[in-house]
């Protein structure tokens, strides 16, 4: 009987342990986790990126162009984000990032995975050309042995994307709006303007091509709200 006791002890306190550990678990949404299914939906804020395309046409015409180190630095030292460039053009915001694993949430389920990491595991750079590590010098993001890039801005989650436009607005108060993508081309893109911008150069000049491919990736007509809004 005494030996019985003690085994339904045993088996009382492993099952508190199990239960313990399931109602410790922490999923709620902070800045290390965008994407939690327990918060409910936020509706004491306003969308604070691509927020003039929520009601009407927009135009990605401007007069003035420069990249922004400081906000750059910033918004690169956020959990989800592994490198950011953000360029001013007049005073909206345009920001490329890339995607590392230090946050969960930051894409939605509609996002597949486009960087092929395989060859590190093989010691290779990139497992389709195992006779050469070269790699474009030009390029940030490559979709080999990179950080993650999303396609399409829309599959970039709601709180991912807010509170990267709300650190920009709050460390640079005369931004009027803030569009951001992980689009690989777009990354490499901005990487090759940010470049001439680190050598002094003059950013003008780049400034129809910055347009159109603005305009190219996030369109102009009026955006529809997520279910997460």
């Amino acid at each position: 009987m005494f030996h019985l006791r003690l085994s339904w002890a045993a088996v009382c306190t492993s099952s508190l342990i199990l239960l313990s550990g399931c109602f410790s678990t922490y999923d709620y949404n902070s800045a290390n986790n965008f994407g939690s299914k327990r918060d409910a939906p936020r509706q004491d804020t306003t969308r604070a990126y691509q927020t003039q395309q929520q009601y009407a046409i927009v135009s990605h015409k401007h007069t003035n162009l420069e990249m922004n180190q400081f906000l750059s630095d910033q918004i690169a030292a956020m959990d989800g984000v592994n490198s950011a460039i953000v360029m001013l053009a007049d005073n909206t915001a345009y920001v490329a990032i890339t995607i590392d694993k230090t946050a969960t949430g930051t894409r939605s389920g509609l996002s597949g995975q486009e960087t092929n990491n395989a060859g590190t595991v093989r010691g290779l750079y990139n497992p389709s050309t195992p006779f050469s590590d070269y790699a474009d010098p030009k390029k940030l993001a490559t979709g080999t042995n990179s950080y993650e890039t999303v396609k399409n801005h829309e599959h970039l989650t709601h709180l991912f994307k807010q509170k990267i436009a709300e650190k920009i607005r709050s460390l640079q108060p005369t931004v009027s709006d803030v569009y951001i993508s992980a689009n690989r081309n777009y990354i490499n893109e901005l990487n090759r303007i940010a470049q001439e911008a680190w050598k002094g150069q003059d950013l003008k000049p780049f400034l129809p091509h910055f347009d159109a491919l603005s305009e190219d990736i996030f369109g102009t007509q009026p955006t529809h709200p997520t279910s997460t809004e």
